[in-house]
């Protein structure tokens, strides 16, 4: 019995080693931090249940902002977090050489994983990004959106449906976030798989299906996704794999054969997977089906949930102010009349000078991306610009934490920052702007390739449902987003509750 003692004591004792292991890394280099907790570092609340990454991000942030660089713990892992506007320049663009790739936030050797943009690295990252770039200007948006009309009147027709069975005039409560999903899942089938799907009138397609179990970061997921982040050697050893076998296959297939059937028949389709041909003859390095799969997984990946979350926030604003949702109103009555009955165009989503406004500053309030970050490449000096002191010795492998929505919610830089106020970017106000206080695609060559896409697809809906609809509060609706947001998404508990009036 001793012996049995005294071996799980031993064990223990080296596990508690082992997880506290980094908790003295910013003791040692002079950094302030706050206090981490076993495994979770300073995400307790989120593991717990008790916050969203956004809430914790902005309090943290909130806490520390006097510090120009602070130490925070993602789980077991300590990064640099960045504070100060003029650091996070010098970090991502101009030393972007010290820092060229992101920090992994997955590791696993399994299929399509370390092909994806966001995961490649150094000039394997510059060459893809390069090949992609093409695919995502202004150009190629104008000739995808056409596909995306059709996906638009289908959600138009299903939330006319839900709204069918009351009485005429009233309105009707609806959860906007299901309905958003749904049309992201067919923007994305359409537009990035070549695929025509209608999650509306076939809610349990297979595409549909698929797509939430590998988008959606909940239960079993989310344990295999912190496993991973946190215990990379036990998640290998486990034989774990963050993406079911079945389930990437799946998207594979679609690609690829897509592909095969395209060369073959000649079929051109202004979709993803044909600039993705297209880009890949053009390009000088020759790429594997594998690595360009990947990039319309991560397309799925990035979008589907977030896409659909950008246009809840937004229609929450709108309805919180009623002034707002009105003069948007009016521009969007203005858009269809100067269209003469042809259906919406990209040209005409991007003159809308107050949506772009409106949209911008939802973004401000409810980035949906909390945070981003950078991996350190080679040893960095960070110096003071006036008097060329030292502030930091940036090490190899040291990872670097960009607090987006601290900054977004910082008095500093947007004068009370929970107020909804598009007019921060009017023309005359938005070149006030504190440079890199605002990024909501991120920062630097690292940012967003795919932020016109989902500023058009938001733009987009919004139009739609503006045209057809006054919104209204529900007595469902949340009455503080971030604080009945839990986990990693910016999704209230309750779900995202509106009273839509027919006009």
């Amino acid at each position: 019995m001793f012996y049995i003692l005294a071996f799980v004591g031993l064990l223990l004792l080296w596990f508690y080693k082992w997880a506290t292991a980094t908790f003295n890394e910013f003791v040692d280099r002079g950094l302030p931090f706050e206090k981490p907790t076993l495994l979770v570092g300073n995400n307790l609340d989120i593991v717990m249940g008790k916050a969203s990454f956004q809430k914790l991000q902005t309090e943290f942030y909130a806490r520390t902002r006097q510090h120009k660089l602070v130490g925070f713990f993602n789980f077991k892992t300590p990064m640099i977090q960045l504070n100060d506007p003029e650091i996070i320049k010098k970090i991502t663009v101009k030393d972007f050489d010290h820092f060229p790739n992101h920090s992994p936030f997955f590791t696993s050797t399994e299929r399509l994983i370390n092909d994806m943009l966001s995961l490649m690295k150094d000039q394997r990252w510059k060459h893809m990004r390069n090949t992609l770039t093409p695919v995502f200007t202004a150009a190629k948006m104008r000739t995808m959106f056409g596909l995306m009309n059709e996906s638009f009147a289908e959600c138009m027709d299903h939330v006319q449906m839900q709204g069918s069975a009351g009485k005429s005039g009233e309105g009707f409560e609806l959860e906007m976030k299901e309905v958003f999903n749904r049309l992201s899942n067919d923007l994305i089938a359409t537009t990035a798989f070549g695929l025509k799907v209608s999650s509306y009138k076939t809610p349990n397609n297979e595409f549909f299906k698929i797509g939430q179990s590998v988008a959606f970061f909940r239960g079993k997921a989310m344990f295999k996704f912190l496993l991973s982040s946190t215990m990379p050697k036990l998640f290998t050893l486990l034989g774990f794999s963050i993406f079911d076998t079945d389930k990437t296959d799946y998207f594979i297939r679609l690609v690829v054969d897509a592909m095969k059937q395209r060369a073959e028949q000649n079929i051109v389709r202004p979709d993803m997977i044909q600039l993705l041909m297209e880009a890949k003859k053009e390009a000088t390095q020759k790429w594997t089906d594998d690595e360009l799969v990947a990039q319309c997984f991560i397309f799925f990946f990035a979008a589907f949930e977030n896409n659909a979350s950008f246009i809840c926030t937004t229609v929450y604003e709108l309805l919180q102010n009623p002034d707002i949702q009105q003069r948007l109103y009016e521009e969007a009555e203005e858009t269809r009349e100067s269209l003469k009955g042809e259906p919406l165009s990209y040209d005409a989503v991007m003159k809308m000078k107050y949506m772009d406004m409106v949209v911008s500053e939802s973004l401000r309030k409810w980035s949906l991306a909390a945070a981003t970050d950078r991996m350190c490449s080679k040893d960095y000096t960070l110096r003071d610009d006036n008097d060329g002191t030292v502030l930091f010795e940036f090490r190899k492998g040291d990872r670097i934490n960009i607090p987006i929505i601290g900054l977004h919610w910082d008095e500093r830089y947007f004068p009370e920052p929970q107020k909804f106020d598009p007019e921060r970017f009017s023309d005359d106000n938005k070149d006030n702007l504190v440079p890199y206080t605002y990024i909501p695609f991120g920062v630097g060559p690292r940012n967003c390739i795919g932020n016109r896409y989902a500023l058009m697809q938001a733009k987009a809906m919004i139009y739609n449902l503006l045209l057809k609809y006054r919104i209204e509060r529900s007595p469902k609706t949340v009455k503080d987003l971030m604080s009945d947001s839990r986990g990693f998404q910016l999704t209230p508990k309750s779900g995202y509750w509106v009273h839509l009036v027919p006009r």
